[in-house]
């Protein structure tokens, strides 16, 4: 095995998870921002401590693309933007959608999930961040397109393409029943 070989196979995940991404559909941009809104909203009923999804998330549009965003783009503490759970977690993210056909397609997205503060020798990773990059990276071995961060900001491991509510679904009933 050579490192060659290893980044021809990361280039030729980035190639699938490219096609991948033009052959799924999402309905509009609006329509996925009510849906995780709503989502959202029932989460928040399921667990004690107060969110207010209305108030936190967050839309924009210009030019037929879309975002749709809850928290800081990048976690630097905490934050009443944020989605806190009652294990002391929280969660931010952003998602880009580009309108086509009456619908929309994935351009980008970043769910990072903030584990509660920890004591310094846990060997806890500390956060998750699901990423999925607008483009392709020229080094698709150490940053491929769509990635996990296992609280290492500078691992990047592939993961398959997921849609928002699959990732939300990961962090709310798998991640969060964890902790």
């Amino acid at each position: 095995m050579t490192r060659d070989r290893a980044l021809k196979r990361a280039a030729d995940i980035d190639r699938r998870t490219h096609l991948e991404i033009g052959a799924r559909a999402f309905p509009s941009p609006r329509k996925m921002f009510s849906a995780i809104r709503a989502y959202l909203l029932r989460r928040s009923d399921d667990i004690k401590t107060r969110n207010n999804p209305i108030q936190l998330l967050k839309f924009a549009e210009s030019n037929g693309v879309a975002s749709i965003v809850l928290g800081p783009g990048i976690d630097k503490g905490p934050t009443p933007h944020d989605f806190h759970f009652d294990s002391g977690a929280r969660l931010s993210f952003a998602l880009i959608l580009r309108e086509r056909d009456g619908g929309s397609q994935l351009v980008e997205f970043r769910y990072h999930y903030q584990l509660p503060d920890q004591l310094p020798a846990s060997p806890s990773p500390g956060y998750f961040r699901f990423d999925l990059n607008r483009s392709p990276h020229t080094d698709p071995l150490s940053e491929p397109r769509c990635h996990l961060h296992p609280g290492l900001e500078d691992v990047r491991l592939p993961i398959s393409l997921h849609d928002p509510f699959e990732i939300l679904d990961r962090i709310f009933f798998v991640l969060e029943k964890a902790v």
